[in-house]
Parts: C-alpha cells; structure tokens; sequence
C-alpha cells in the first residue's frame, strides 16, 4: 500500500535539494509577469487621458466652429432684415451679436456682451470690398469701392489648457 500512495503522490510534490521545479511558478516569474501587467496597465491608462484630451480638445472645435457658422447666419439675416444694419458699420471695428428676446432678432452691439457657456467670445468685423472697374471681380487692393459688398469675418476665441485657441471664418455679405 506504501508503494501505491508514493505513486499516485509522485507527480503532485516534487521536493529537491536544489529548489528546482518544473511544475508550478517560481516567485520570480510572478515578479516579472506582474510586472508586465503593470507596464500594460500604465501604457493603457496614458492611452484612455491623451484619448479624452482629444476628445474634449476636438469638441471645443467643433462648438467654436458652429458658433462661428451662427453668427455668419445672423449676419445674412441681419443682412435680408435691414442691409443698413450692417453698411452703417465702422469698417474694421470689432463688435458683438446679442439676442433679444422680445421681439425675437439678433442685435449688433459694440461692446462684449460676455461669453458663450463661460468658455467662448465671439465677434465679428466687417471691411470694404473693392472690385477691378473692367472684370468686377473683387480684389485685394486698388480698385473702385463696391458699397452694396461687405467681407465679413467672425472670431470665436477661447482658452485652452492656457492656450488661446481661435476660429475664423469669412464670407461676403451682398446687398442685391
């Protein structure tokens, strides 16, 4: 009976001198494989902030750039409402939409009415358009004056990180 319990017991324990086993782990490999997991788990949390950061820094964008697109939109409403509105403007002064409520339209002002959602100012400018007399096409300089033309620009700035970050879209305003 000895000589079976010694067989059927041979393979699970295995005892030497020398401390080698060939079955089971030794401590250092539970060291090194915790190890690799750690370096994993730190590689994927760098990985989760740095995609969050882009995340957030990509939303501001996009906020930024449809507010941008809001106020062009407000300026053509503006435009269709009352062309006065805006061929009246210092050309190259900075200024501001406000909504009011009652009644319901977009107000041009020249003074910073304070940020959207605490985070973005937005303004606007507009400048001269001049046109070549021969092609009426618009050019950069020289030319005559096209009083029924504006080239509007919107700015939609904001801090980031503790950097300042900016959109600028343009377009022109026609007065037909």
């Amino acid at each position: 009976m000895k000589r079976e319990t010694y067989k059927k017991y041979k393979n699970k324990v295995h005892v030497s001198c020398f401390m080698i086993h060939e079955k089971g782990f030794s401590l250092l490999e539970i060291i090194i494989v915790l190890g690799f997991l750690g370096i994993v788990a730190v590689s994927l949390v760098q990985l989760n902030l740095t995609f969050t950061r882009s995340v957030a820094s990509g939303s501001y964008n996009v906020r930024a750039n449809a507010l941008a697109a809001e106020t062009i939109e407000a300026l053509r409403f503006t435009k269709e409402d009352q062309w006065n509105d805006l061929g009246n403007l210092t050309p190259d002064a900075v200024y501001y939409l406000s909504f009011s409520a009652s009644p319901a339209k977009w107000n041009i002002v020249g003074s910073n009415p304070g940020q959207i959602d605490n985070i973005f100012t937005r303004s606007f400018l507009v400048k001269e358009v001049y046109r070549d007399a021969v092609t009426g096409k618009i050019v950069a300089s020289g030319g005559s004056l096209d009083d029924k033309t504006l080239l509007a620009e919107v700015n939609v700035d904001w801090n980031e990180k503790g950097k300042d970050k900016n959109v600028k879209l343009q377009t022109y305003l026609a007065n037909f």
